[in-house]
């Protein structure tokens, strides 16, 4: 959802509330500073559950890594602000790197991922150019593309979904809503409607090549990118290779960068550290598994929540209307009585 005519001051407090709320999940802000408009996603649990995992094991590789705390202070972040060109974006997922010590005025951020939810690949990629731009020290890029088989739609009245769902007033909770495992690509199907049907999951990965002074992203050159599928089949290899690929760039981006705040340290054991990637694919299927079911729940809850509200807006809505009509049917009061006078 986009709004128009948001003040920087607007925007920076609505910043500011929601890095106060302490809320795990929260809603994916993209400021223009020039238009001063103000776009608002909300991230659903298919979108987060492959960074969920990836997160981990970028934790555990960048952790093993033999570079100084002392110097640098490297953190992988999940939907963290970035400026990108008088606006500000809130990419996925993202590594920054800044000084262990001292006033953070150099924030380095060698890798963004992005996940994308039913939307065209072109327009994803537009993002991440303008993200990319601004980051032109970016060392690897990573994209997951998501897509149901078809675009999801609400129970329409007199369904089955309508007439068992929306009896009762109070929504069932997810262990009453979703009573069995729905195997990967296959509708989960509930009253005989289909509330989430997730049947492609594809991974791309972009890594910089030395003598390039951005990433390219329209490349498919195998050296520089990998694309990969977790749904419906596992085949992830080449993904994992370039990932460790990418990974090597950052080490090497985290020596540069400690010999910039501190040129006597020594980062021999760092350059010749050997990248470590920890990864199970199953446990990114498992997640997006786990994620298609609360979607499924939550498309559930707001539908329910808006049945419910219509319900007894219609209802009060009726007894105004009978409280009127039985007014307008009342007889006038009896006329009092004239005494003939003798």
């Amino acid at each position: 959802m986009e709004f128009h005519g948001v003040g920087v001051r607007e925007y920076e407090a609505i910043e500011e509330v929601l890095g106060e709320t302490g809320r795990i999940s929260k809603p994916r802000l993209t400021y223009d500073y020039d238009k001063n408009s103000l776009l608002v996603e909300m991230p659903s649990a298919i979108h987060e559950a492959p960074f969920d995992c990836l997160k981990l094991s970028l934790g555990h590789s960048i952790a093993a890594l033999p570079y100084d705390n002392d110097i640098i202070f490297p953190m992988v972040h999940m939907n963290s602000s970035l400026s990108v060109k008088r606006k500000s974006v809130t990419p996925d997922i993202c590594i920054t790197v800044t000084p262990a010590e001292g006033p953070t005025k150099t924030v380095l951020v060698p890798f963004i991922g992005e996940c994308a939810c039913s939307e065209d690949k072109p327009h994803v990629i537009s993002k991440l150019k303008d993200t990319i731009a601004a980051h032109p020290h970016t060392k690897m890029v990573v994209l997951v593309l998501i897509r149901e088989a078809q675009p999801y739609s609400s129970p329409g009245k007199d369904s089955v979904a309508w007439d068992t769902l929306s009896r009762s007033d109070v929504p069932l909770e997810l262990d009453q809503f979703i009573t069995e495992r729905f195997p990967p690509c296959t509708p989960i199907t509930i009253a005989n409607h289909k509330w989430c049907h997730i049947s492609t999951v594809d991974v791309f990965v972009w890594v910089r090549g030395d003598d390039e002074p951005v990433i390219d992203l329209e490349t498919e050159d195998a050296e520089h990118m990998a694309h990969g599928t977790l749904l419906p089949d596992i085949n992830m290899d080449a993904v994992k290779s370039m990932l460790k690929r990418g990974l090597g760039k950052i080490r090497d981006s985290f020596v540069a960068f400690s010999k910039q705040l501190n040129p006597t340290v020594d980062c021999t054991e760092l350059e010749e550290a050997v990248i470590t990637l920890p990864v199970r694919w199953k446990d990114y299927v498992i997640a997006l598994n786990n994620g298609a079911d609360v979607t499924a729940w939550m498309r559930y809850k707001t539908w329910h929540e808006k049945v419910i509200k219509d319900r007894a807006s219609g209802n009060t809505q009726a007894r105004g209307r009978s409280r009127r009509k039985r007014a307008s049917k009342s007889l006038p009061p009896p006329r009092k009585s004239r005494r003939a006078v003798y």
